[in-house]
């Protein structure tokens, strides 16, 4: 690179410490609504709401049911599928209205997200706030946005089949698991436009490597605990049969790796523990070592988190509270966001 277009980007207005502080502002606001929708769509699939809306507009659906023909339209819509037939029959309309808000609620913020990401994205172009080279990457982020609304909608339909109940678990991964993959490309951008230089590190290359074996560590057990809830593998748990508690299952059903709910409860619990103690040995090496301040306060964050995670996935296997598996998901994204911020301050860390 030449000391021209070095010189070109220092003098870019959008490079300016005070434009790149209101970026990532914006950045973190869009985590932040990203890490509220998570809690919003567990409520959502744990009360079963997510089927109560029978069809997908992007737009004109921005807008509830505003009178009651427009309600009793919308039941007797629902009232055709077999999760109303099977788990709801004798439902009326009041009992129909409780399922709907949440999922309603769970779109209208997806909806806000995007507008959140666009408008200001938009105005930040307009106004050269924003560095020439981060303007494709941000589009794209914003169509990943967009494709996740398609996804999710591609999981609910799922829910329609004959004799289903509930979405395919599989596409609830899917779904779960492209929200955090846009939830993590959003942070690291925010991270990286607040921080554009990392700082030198010496030592600390073990430490980048025991940070990064968590992350994708925890990226697993996430990802194996979409299957224990979109299976509800919680109501097999039972001590007396020796399911749930932390050893394999009286029969592991290999074959059955993700549809079994015992030995995905055991899955999910194994990883759940490797993790631990991967990002507890991680949290060891950042406070006794001879890493910097910023470095250590994310060792201490990663550690703390995963004990009350930890603590968080025991009560909700043992009183089933749905408040607290919920509680349990919004935890996870942010142990995630700690192992994220982690990695980030080790970037400067030799090789």
């Amino acid at each position: 690179m030449s000391s021209t277009t070095i010189d070109r980007r220092r003098a870019s207005p959008a490079a300016t410490p005070q434009n790149r502080a209101l970026v990532a502002a914006w950045l973190f606001v869009v985590c932040f609504m990203i890490w509220v929708m998570v809690g919003i769509g567990g409520f959502t699939r744990e009360t079963g709401s997510g089927l109560s809306i029978m069809n997908w507009d992007p737009i004109v659906g921005a807008l509830p049911p505003l009178s009651p023909a427009a309600w009793n339209k919308l039941f007797a819509l629902y009232q055709t599928i077999p999760q109303a037939q099977i788990l709801h029959k004798g439902m009326d309309l009041a009992g129909f209205q409780q399922l709907f808000w949440p999922e309603y609620i769970h779109r209208l913020w997806g909806r806000l997200i995007g507008a959140v990401f666009f408008v200001p994205l938009i105005a930040f172009i307009a106004t050269r706030r924003i560095e020439a080279r981060l303007i494709p990457w941000l589009i794209l982020l914003f169509v990943m946005g967009g494709l996740q609304g398609a996804i999710g909608w591609f999981m609910v339909a799922s829910g329609f089949d004959p004799n289903s109940t509930a979405v395919e678990p599989w596409r609830l991964s899917l779904h779960f698991s492209a929200a955090m993959f846009l939830y993590v490309s959003v942070l690291w951008t925010a991270l990286t436009v607040r921080t554009p230089v990392p700082a030198p590190l010496q030592g600390q290359r073990a430490l980048k490597f025991w940070a990064f074996a968590a992350t994708i560590l925890l990226c697993i057990t996430m990802f194996a605990g979409t299957f224990v809830s979109g299976t509800h593998a919680i109501d097999v748990f039972s001590p007396a049969k020796a399911i749930g508690v932390g050893m394999p299952p009286p029969v592991y059903a290999v074959s059955n790796f993700f549809t079994d709910k015992a030995t995905i409860l055991f899955n999910h619990q194994a990883l759940g523990f490797l993790t631990a103690l991967t990002i507890l040995t991680t949290a060891t090496l950042a406070l006794r070592g001879n890493a910097p301040g910023p470095v250590r306060d994310a060792g201490l964050a990663i550690g703390g988190l995963v004990l009350l995670q930890f603590t968080l996935g025991v009560t909700a296997l043992v009183s089933k509270l749905l408040d607290v598996g919920v509680a349990h998901q919004m935890n996870a994204v942010l142990l995630l966001t700690a192992c994220i911020l982690l990695l980030h301050r080790l970037r400067g860390a030799a090789r």
